[in-house]
């Protein structure tokens, strides 16, 4: 991990970003493949390796003992969550999703390893972290400081959810003495929080103390490492510390959004959609928790900015789509119409265009191929982009 800084540190510093994302809008690379939904909160989401796209002109990456697993059903989690954060708060986080599968391209390695040199998922590779750079900007000038969550999933038989700040394994088992030198700072995805937070605490309770994000996870079921009741992987069990992204992206390498990787366990976190989206509603709660105790407090995100973006002059004429993650069919509940839709595929291709009055409609969607899909409505409230997935 250390051996990459200086190479991440290159690739950090690329061009401004002049586009003017505006929250509550969604944008895709010019080919489609990577989605980033602008939000209005100091929070940044990443699901790099629960893709399902695999274009038959990009080969197979074949470089340098490339890996191809996916990270089942995280894509999904990150819908999930970001549609909790959402509820909770009633603003968004920025969101950034890669929907080519693993075996096409990595979006958690150096360039040359996540591309093997092909065009396309070099392309891939620059719009997933521009779209990611641009999120960092957005939360430095909107609040000065946030979080990143990079959110893989582990396939280890120990189920428990495994939290990477930059440190290996053996390192987080040295004393709070020594995880507190500046040494161990500097190594941390928690570099700045660790300098500046709001109870003055040290690295070291940020990462296994009693509000550390790990122990409000276990807190409520979901057994983590490190945290208060598991503070650190003993010898010979497996452990992900944490990979490009959490290097480039959080502040390792600088600048006010700190980071982690979070590897979840199938069992009870990412197996069904119901077990989903309870892990998502408790994340969510846990990453407010953990926030509003070290870095704004008094419920400050639950503060949406001025600057966020409704859907509808009064909200109450906003459309809304429902159940997020469907298998058979969707309803589309219109307050106001008439209203024109376009079914869109993860591709931005425009699959079907229906013509609704107010009132709930149901939608089938059992012919559709499993994956992300918008159902676009045109109102006279003007546009909404409303995301489901299909089964």
């Amino acid at each position: 991990m250390r051996t990459t800084a200086l190479f991440s540190l290159f690739l950090a510093l690329g061009p401004a970003h002049a586009q003017p994302y505006v929250p509550g809008q969604t944008y895709f690379s010019a080919q489609g493949h990577i989605e980033y939904r602008c939000g209005d909160m100091p929070l940044l989401i990443a699901a790099p390796h629960g893709g399902y796209l695999m274009p038959p002109d990009m080969p197979d990456r074949t470089c340098n003992d490339a890996v191809w697993t996916t990270d089942a059903n995280t894509l999904e989690l990150a819908l999930a969550l970001d549609s909790a954060l959402i509820e909770l708060h009633g603003c968004r986080p920025h969101v950034v999703i890669n929907h080519l599968h693993r075996r096409k391209f990595d979006a958690n390695r150096n360039q040359a390893d996540a591309t093997c040199g092909d065009p396309q998922a070099v392309a891939a590779w620059n719009a997933f972290h521009d779209f990611l750079d641009a999120a960092r900007e957005a939360v430095g000038a909107q609040y000065g400081k946030g979080f990143f969550v990079d959110l893989h999933g582990h396939g280890h038989s120990i189920q428990r959810l495994e939290l990477g700040y930059l440190l290996y394994e053996d390192e987080l088992a040295f004393s709070d003495a020594v995880l507190n030198t500046t040494q161990y700072i500097d190594w941390s995805s928690l570099r700045n929080l660790a300098t500046d937070n709001l109870q003055g605490i040290m690295h070291s309770e940020l990462l296994r103390g009693p509000e550390a994000l790990g122990t409000l996870l276990d807190g409520m079921g979901y057994p983590s490492v490190p945290s208060a009741q598991d503070p650190f992987p003993l010898a010979g069990q497996p452990y992900f510390s944490g990979g490009h992204n959490t290097v480039q992206h959080s502040s390792y390498l600088g600048g006010t959004v700190d980071g982690v990787q979070i590897e979840c366990n199938m069992a009870g976190v990412r197996d069904t959609p119901q077990n989903r989206r309870r892990f998502a509603d408790s994340l969510a709660v846990a990453l407010e928790d953990f926030m509003n105790a070290h870095y704004f407090g008094g419920g400050a995100l639950a503060q949406c900015l001025p600057t966020s973006v409704t859907e509808s002059d009064a909200g109450r004429s906003a459309a809304s789509l429902f159940p997020s993650i469907a298998h058979e069919h969707l309803w589309l509940d219109l307050p106001e119409g008439p209203a024109e839709t376009h079914l869109v595929d993860a591709l931005g291709r425009v699959l079907e265009t229906r013509h609704f009055s107010s009132g709930q409609h149901r939608i089938d969607v059992m012919e559709l191929s499993s994956g992300t899909y918008a159902l676009v409505v045109l109102h006279g409230s003007g546009r909404q982009s409303l995301r489901f997935i299909k089964e």
